[in-house]
């Protein structure tokens, strides 16, 4: 799990230091190592129950998702501060247990 969030990370991390104009592979890249983290996180509330704990995270993954999402096909003009917000969003997660690493 600590995999794809890392994976996803460093993805969003190269968006946002190269704020390409047009980039579909950083963000399709993304994107799927944020579903495989996703499903990760939902195969884990089945498998134990879900937990205040995992819902939040399975929230915030949701929301992370839908900013590259629309980043990766925007409207407009690439939406940046919202890629970095969702950059922050993934990173506490990834180190909610203070290791660095998603549990």
């Amino acid at each position: 799990m600590a995999d794809h969030a890392q994976a996803a990370l460093a993805c969003l991390d190269r968006a946002l230091r190269e704020k390409p104009d047009v980039d579909g592979k950083v963000f399709s890249e993304a994107a799927k190592a944020l579903s495989q983290l996703r499903n990760d996180l939902a195969d884990r509330q089945r498998r134990d129950g879900a937990s205040a704990d995992s819902r939040r995270q399975l929230e915030h993954v949701n929301a992370v998702i839908s900013v590259v999402l629309g980043a990766h096909f925007p409207l407009g003009n690439i939406p940046w501060a919202e890629v970095e917000k969702a950059r922050g969003w993934l990173a506490e997660l990834s180190s909610a247990d203070g290791t660095g690493q998603l549990q």
